[in-house]
Parts: C-alpha cells; sequence; structure tokens
C-alpha cells in the first residue's frame, strides 16, 4: 500500500502514473505491503477470474514467485510505473524506500524486476 501522499496523472513513461505531492527524503518509506490492501490470490484462483477482471487485475499484479501467489495492489501504488533508474526501491520483501529525495510533483517510479519473477510479457521493458 503506498503510504505517502501521491496523486495520479498522465505519465511520460507509460498509461498513468503517481505523483508524490510533497517533497520525500531519500530512505523514506514509500510503501509497503498490508494484506488489508494488497490482495493475495492463487494463480488458480486468478484463472477463475471474469475475463474483464482478469484483464484489469493482470495489468496491475506481480508475482513474485514463478507458481506463487499473485499480489494485487488495491491502492494507487498500483500505477507506479517502471525505470531502469527509479526512485523507489523494492529490492527488500515487502517495502519500498525512496532512493533519492524526491521532489513534490515528480512521478514515483520503481523496476519491476525487483518484485516479478517474471517480466517477459512486459513489451517496454
Amino acid at each position: 500500500m503506498i503510504i505517502v501522499p501521491t496523486f495520479l496523472d498522465k505519465s511520460s513513461i507509460h498509461g498513468f502514473g503517481i505523483f508524490s505531492t510533497e517533497f520525500i527524503a531519500k530512505g523514506t518509506k514509500i510503501w509497503e505491503y498490508d494484506p488489508r490492501f494488497d490482495i493475495t490470490f492463487s494463480e488458480q484462483e486468478f484463472e477463475t477470474l471474469p475475463p474483464s477482471v482478469k484483464k484489469e487485475v493482470e495489468i496491475h499484479c506481480y508475482q513474485p514467485e514463478p507458481g506463487g501467489p499473485v499480489f494485487y495492489e488495491s491502492t494507487m501504488g498500483k500505477y507506479m510505473n517502471h525505470s531502469r533508474k527509479p526512485n523507489v526501491d523494492f529490492q527488500s520483501v515487502g517495502v519500498g524506500m525512496a532512493t533519492r529525495d524526491i521532489q513534490p510533483g515528480e512521478e514515483l517510479t520503481c523496476d519491476y524486476r525487483h518484485f516479478m519473477a517474471d517480466v517477459s510479457h512486459i513489451s517496454y521493458l
């Protein structure tokens, strides 16, 4: 779940993105796993979703381990776009930290490869 003040806007990276509403200092916790907002389900449960729901969830879900649970974020964190030089680091399980100072209005980005087992289906990586 995203835990810093943000707003949703069009992104120059891809579609929509989330942007900081205020200054965020390097080392600040930006995101943390919370089972109330980060929904977990099995691959089998995912396969039983109606096609329209499956399509939406697929865009915003992540699977840290092949064959493991699928996670779907319900807060605006699901709109965080990928960057090879991210300002949010997800290398520690369950937490995202600011890699540097982030200015108000700056888009929050992460490296999907830090928490997704397979990124081959994402064409722009």
